[in-house]
């Protein structure tokens, strides 16, 4: 067995730079849960939190500390705009709770316009100058703003908590600290799962016991975690870099390789994110929901967005598209707010064109099904429809991610074009002869993405049975495939960059 895994993780103990590296802050390069550094800090972090699991405030506390350093780690001062846009809201939710009636409404909209303002300024304030300069041809000038990590995420949870104290679905926490705890918990702080704090709130009174069971199942999630993001999302994504920079140069069947990689890149990237996130929190004796249920296995694109980035489905459910008056309005009006609430969603990605087509075409194909199931209610749904619907699924969603994944919508069209019009089968024996551990990849993860859930929990639950001491074989393991596969230099999650 090769152990110069082992070197390569002492090597870096033996730099002077290595308290630096673990004490600065980069807003070019983003602390992640699989750099070295941070796995060092957190092996700390253990150590002592151990010692005061059983003590609620000075638990509270010191996560609370660890987690704002985390996110100094990344955002630097930005963290001073995060503290701000915490206690102006927690003050805003108590005053909601007092108020009633008209007053009540105002302020729940005044503080809703707070809270957006940040992140209206730093991710769509130069959008909106680009474009304004463009129709009017003005000459405002655009500024090199910073997107602060995770604010697309901390926004939206800060404006579930309003609403849900607006709606007396939560009563507003009277401590500072907890809703400070609520909204700095590091393992969802940059890149969600966004978080509910009628969810996450009582279990900063009681989180659960730690436990044999629980250690087992946290650690596994991590490694399931780092896997699909060192080994899968990241290798796949060498190829899908290489074909985007230029897709003119590529056949058509190279392109919808490099569809087919970015599909699962971005799938075994964010699920992986997840999953870290989900043990991370475990370890720690919190609970996080899941964020993705098999979701390219769906049978219609309704289906997909119940089971993909479920967090941010079922908030623009809760806050978007029902409160806009869900289908309780008439036919049109539930096609109208469907469009309305997926282009929010296309939009909230990210500032470009290319997002809210994303979203517009997501949108069109949740209307187009609405009213095919409404039309054509199926009575007979058989296995080969349920294939079929699955097939048409997953390729409409698949080639909606080249929008996401390309540089313009130039290059979009590009790919899409090579893929219809300069398409030849010869071509993938060319790839293979070429590029063979890329396809083993791809058809690896399309067998992981497309594996029965039930065949998937029955291997979770009998490697949960087996014995302690097996699973530093696990560790072990997963270590050497990842030292093996993975880059020099660690690619940010997908995600990292809404």
């Amino acid at each position: 067995m090769d152990t110069n895994w082992i070197n390569q993780i002492l090597a870096p103990l033996k730099d002077p730079k290595l308290l630096e590296s673990m004490f600065g802050y980069s807003t070019k390069e983003p602390w992640f849960f699989t750099e070295f550094t941070f796995l060092a800090v957190f092996g700390i972090f253990l150590m002592i939190y151990a010692a005061l699991v059983q003590k609620n405030t000075w638990r509270k506390i010191y996560i609370i500390s660890f987690s704002l350093f985390f996110y100094y780690k990344s955002s630097g001062p930005f963290l001073g705009l995060f503290a701000l846009m915490i206690v102006s809201d927690y003050l805003f939710a108590l005053a909601i709770e007092k108020q009633q009636g008209i007053r009540k409404k105002i302020l729940l909209w005044f503080s809703l316009s707070y809270s957006l303002s940040f992140l209206m300024y730093f991710k769509y304030a130069n959008f909106f100058i680009h474009n304004i300069n463009s129709l009017f041809h003005t000459q405002f000038t655009d500024n090199n703003l910073f997107l602060p990590i995770g604010i697309s995420f901390y926004t939206f949870q800060s404006i579930s908590y309003l609403m849900d104290v607006y709606r007396n679905e939560i009563q507003a926490t009277k401590n500072v600290s907890d809703y400070a705890f609520y909204m700095t918990f590091f393992p969802h702080l940059v890149a969600g799962p966004i978080v509910r704090a009628k969810d996450f709130l009582p279990q900063i009174f009681k989180p659960q016991i730690i436990n044999a069971a629980l250690y087992k199942e946290s650690l596994f999630r991590i490694l399931i975690g780092l896997l699909k993001k060192l080994f899968v999302a990241d290798y796949l994504g060498k190829y899908v870099d290489i074909v985007h920079e230029a897709p003119a140069n590529f056949s058509g069947a190279e392109n919808l390789l490099a569809m087919y990689g970015y599909t699962f890149q971005i799938y075994f990237d964010f699920s992986g994110y997840s999953d870290i996130a989900i043990g991370i929190a475990l370890i720690l004796g919190y609970r996080l929901k899941e964020n993705f249920e098999n979701p390219y296995s769906s049978s219609n694109i309704t289906v997909f967005w119940r089971k993909w980035h479920i967090s941010l489905s079922s908030w623009l459910r809760d806050y978007i598209y029902i409160p806009l008056g869900g289908n309780r309005k008439g036919v049109f009006n539930t096609y109208l707010f469907l469009m309305i609430t997926m282009l929010i969603g296309g939009f909230w990605h990210g500032a470009d064109w290319r997002f809210i087509f994303w979203g517009f075409a997501h949108g069109l194909a949740l209307a187009f099904h609405k009213a095919w199931s409404q039309f054509f209610p199926s009575k007979n749904n058989t296995r080969f429809s349920q294939i079929w619907g699955v097939i048409l699924t997953f390729h409409f969603v698949a080639i909606c991610w080249i929008f996401f994944r390309a540089i313009s919508f130039q290059s979009a069209y590009t790919s899409i074009n090579q893929i219809f019009t300069n398409f030849n089968f010869k071509d993938f024996g060319g790839f293979w002869i070429s590029r063979s551990e890329t396809g083993f990849m791809l058809i690896f993860a399309a067998f992981i993405a497309f594996l029965s859930p039930t065949l998937k929990d029955n291997l979770y639950r009998k490697i949960q049975t087996l014995p302690s001491f097996t699973w530093i074989i696990w560790v072990f393991l997963v270590l050497q495939i990842i030292i093996q596969f993975k880059d020099d230099v660690v690619q940010p999650f997908i995600y990292f960059q809404f």
